[in-house]
């Protein structure tokens, strides 16, 4: 192996993937186990969501707003007015299914989000869509 590493060029902070590994695996052991998978929590994936709706918002023309529909397995979509956090990988998505009220507890991965504007044609203002999780409420 060291007659290996003399063959190859030098590379400005090059490092063998075994040695990247170890560096690796060192800090993931510091890192606490709720902390390391709190990327997967329904609170990230509440936040990353709330962050996109409103960064999209802006790119919309004046006389649309954002709207959320929820859609599931086997094509069912919900017309989104909040969605919460009610568990780690639990959510709520309240709104209107066909028209009437509803209210669907879900795993985070079984339901898909898409974003749409939607034309206003009544001055009317529109209710805010919300998402929720531990120590935030952001209206979108």
């Amino acid at each position: 192996m060291e007659e290996n590493k003399q063959l190859i060029p030098k590379i400005p902070n090059f490092t063998f993937p075994s040695q990247r590994e170890a560096r690796l695996t060192q800090a993931i052991s510091s890192i606490a186990p709720a902390e390391l998978n709190e990327y997967r929590s329904a609170s990230a994936f509440m936040q990353a969501i709330a962050e996109e709706a409103m960064m999209w918002k802006k790119q919309l023309p004046e006389d649309f707003t954002p709207a959320i529909l929820a859609v599931l397995h086997g094509g069912m979509q919900i017309n989104v007015s909040s969605l919460s956090q009610v568990s780690f990988h639990g959510i709520r998505v309240e709104g209107s299914l066909n028209g009437a009220p509803c209210s669907l507890l879900a795993h985070q991965s079984t339901v898909q989000i898409l974003c749409y504007g939607e034309k206003i044609v009544e001055k009317i203002e529109r209710r805010p869509i919300g998402f929720i999780w531990p120590d935030n409420d952001i209206k979108v």
